[in-house]
């Protein structure tokens, strides 16, 4: 890397610098990225502060890394332990393969590693996996899609095809209360922290912190659309599966979920996919948990689409991403890697949903 560049942390004064640059990420106006950034990195009630690192040239922002900070609970621990998520990584193209993103990286380990012990990266694409190699992120996971096409493989090609952008209001879902399931745009916070504090299949591992201000907070992203699903008896919620919805509206991916009552979700997901609100449903095969799995089997989620089905070129987790993980040292050894006794590049250790990630 040259030394005409600057690798420091993120200071208030490098939010308009930071916004120009993400404009190459997040394709939204000004307005919006500025909203979506504030939710993502100021609201987030798991630290106190923006957690980033920008690269500055001529005193001018050309790349910004966040972290995205999530709490965890630890059995038989408190209090909980924050984990910082590898968020957005974005470079001004004209200051690009200079090993900025890198060198973020490297600064972003001199982080407190009492108060942030790991990062755990559940986003990683093609082109940021060589980086986090470099890196010294180990994987723990493979990313697999599990989906439900539905019977007709023609459906499969036209939720890949319609990239149009649709409201929410034009979707196929229909919103309103059915029997004893409530289908609505809007999270019930208090209701849905009450299942998730009951909710804890797989006692013993590392599990996301579901309280009243995380589900206050999280369903605020101002960039996507969610659908919720609850199980209701009379006025009280007895289990619930929070959806996002694609841009267009044609594909579900299941991002959360919980029950009170056994077969609560499998009674949910009957619903969802009996309304054919979506062309597709899918979720992270690495957050389905023993009591979700049975019910996506029996309603046929597959990690093969319908096409591969077909032809028999199925190819399964071939080509899945890992999920990454790393202490938040300089260098590390294999003590850092134990957190309440337990060792998190065992992926049992942990009890993940997709709603853990900064993209859900």
């Amino acid at each position: 890397m040259s030394q005409n560049y600057e690798i420091t942390h993120f200071r208030r004064e490098h939010l308009p610098g930071v916004l120009d640059v993400l404009g190459a990420l997040w394709h939204f106006g000004h307005a919006t990225r500025e909203n979506l950034f504030r939710w993502k990195y100021r609201e987030n009630p798991s630290c106190d502060q923006p957690l980033g690192i920008v690269a500055l040239h001529a005193h001018r922002v050309v790349g910004f890394r966040g972290y995205f900070a999530n709490r965890y609970r630890i059995p038989s621990r408190d209090p909980d332990v924050v984990i910082l998520h590898p968020a957005d990584a974005c470079v001004d193209p004209a200051h690009r393969k200079k090993n900025l993103s890198v060198a973020m990286g490297n600064l972003a380990k001199q982080y407190d590693p009492a108060r942030y012990p790991l990062f755990l990266g559940l986003t990683v694409s093609r082109d940021s996996l060589p980086g986090s190699l470099a890196l010294g992120f180990v994987p723990l996971a493979n990313r697999v899609h599990l989906t439900r096409h539905g019977a007709n493989p023609i459906n499969w090609l036209r939720s890949r095809r319609a990239q149009d952008a649709r409201p929410l209001s034009d979707s196929r879902v229909r919103f309103g209360r059915s029997g004893d399931i409530l289908v609505t745009d809007s999270p019930r916070p208090a209701e849905m922290a009450s299942v998730a504090a009951h909710y804890a299949p797989g006692a013993g591992a590392l599990r996301l912190r579901q309280d009243l201000a995380f589900f206050e907070w999280h369903y605020r992203n101002p960039v996507q659309k969610y659908v919720f699903h609850f199980l209701m008896d009379g006025d009280a919620v007895r289990g619930y599966v929070a959806s996002s919805v694609s841009p267009n509206n044609l594909i579900g991916e299941i991002l959360d979920y919980g029950e009170l009552v056994e077969g609560g979700m499998r009674r949910i997901l009957r619903h969802i996919i009996g309304s054919r609100a979506f062309l597709r449903l899918t979720v992270h095969k690495y957050g389905v948990d023993e009591r979700l799995a049975p019910a996506l089997s029996e309603f046929g989620f597959d990690t093969d689409s319908p096409w591969r089905k077909i032809t028999g070129r199925r190819i399964g987790e071939s080509r899945a991403l890992p999920l990454m993980i790393r202490p938040i040292t300089e260098s590390y050894s294999e003590r850092d890697f134990l957190i309440g006794g337990l060792d998190v590049r065992r992926f049992e250790n942990w009890r993940l949903k997709p709603i853990c990630s900064d993209a859900a």
